[in-house]
C-alpha cells in the first residue's frame, strides 16, 4: 500500500513505478496513460501533487523526454502523446558478418550504426578481440540483418546471430568447451555478457 506521506523525489519514484506494474499487469498490455497513474495515485492519497506525478512520468522518468533534470531515470517511453509504457531495454544483438565473399569471417558485439553529417552511415562493432568501424551505405535493410558497402568497397553482410547457425559453423571453431544454447536471446546474452561484462 502506498506510503501515506511521499516527500522524496526518489519515494515517489518508487510508488509510482509500482503503480504503473500494477495498472500494466491488470490491462495485460505494457501500455498507460499519465491520467490514469496520477488518478489512481491522487485516490490512494490525495496528499500527494498531480504535478509532481505528471513531471515524474512525461521527464525525469522518460527515455525519450528532453533533458530537463540533472537526474533522469530510464523508466517509461513515450508511444504518443499522454500514453507511455515501461521501457523495456533491448538486449544488444550477435550478428555474424560475411566479408566480401569470406563466409562467417567475424563476430559482431556491441552494434551501433550513425548518420553520419554529411550523409555517410558510420558502423562500428566489437569483434570480440577488438574494436572496429567503417564508413560507407547500406546497400540492403533486412529484418534480420543489412549488407553495408564500406568506402574501401568492401561488402560487408550482417546477420542476427541464431543458434542453428552457431551450432552449425561457429561451434567448431570456438576454443574451449562452450555450453549449448536454447534460444538465440540466450546466444546473444553470453557473448554480451562474457566479452562486453553486460
Amino acid at each position: 500500500m502506498m506510503s501515506e506521506v511521499i516527500d522524496m523525489r526518489s519515494n515517489y519514484r518508487d510508488e509510482i513505478l509500482a503503480v504503473v506494474h500494477e495498472i500494466v499487469k491488470r490491462k495485460r498490455i505494457n501500455e498507460f496513460k499519465v491520467v490514469e497513474v496520477v488518478d489512481h495515485m491522487l485516490n490512494m492519497n490525495p496528499n500527494l501533487k498531480a504535478s509532481t506525478i505528471r513531471t515524474h512520468l512525461t521527464s525525469r522518468c522518460c527515455v525519450n523526454a528532453n533533458a530537463n533534470h540533472a537526474v533522469t531515470y530510464n523508466d517509461y517511453e513515450r508511444i504518443k502523446r499522454g500514453v507511455y509504457r515501461l521501457y523495456e531495454r533491448e538486449s544488444k544483438k550477435l550478428y555474424f558478418v560475411d566479408v566480401n565473399v569470406e563466409n562467417n569471417s567475424l563476430l559482431a558485439l556491441d552494434f551501433e550504426m550513425n548518420q553520419e553529417e554529411d550523409g555517410r552511415v558510420g558502423v562500428s562493432f566489437f569483434d570480440t578481440n577488438r574494436g572496429r568501424g567503417f564508413l560507407g551505405k547500406v546497400l540492403v535493410q533486412e529484418d534480420d540483418g543489412f549488407v553495408f558497402l564500406t568506402e574501401q568497397g568492401d561488402v560487408m553482410t550482417f546477420r542476427v546471430a541464431t543458434v542453428e547457425e552457431y551450432d552449425l559453423i561457429w561451434r567448431r571453431s570456438v576454443e574451449g568447451n562452450v555450453r549449448s544454447f536454447r534460444s538465440d536471446e540466450e546466444l546473444h546474452k553470453w557473448y554480451n555478457d562474457r566479452f562486453l561484462g553486460e
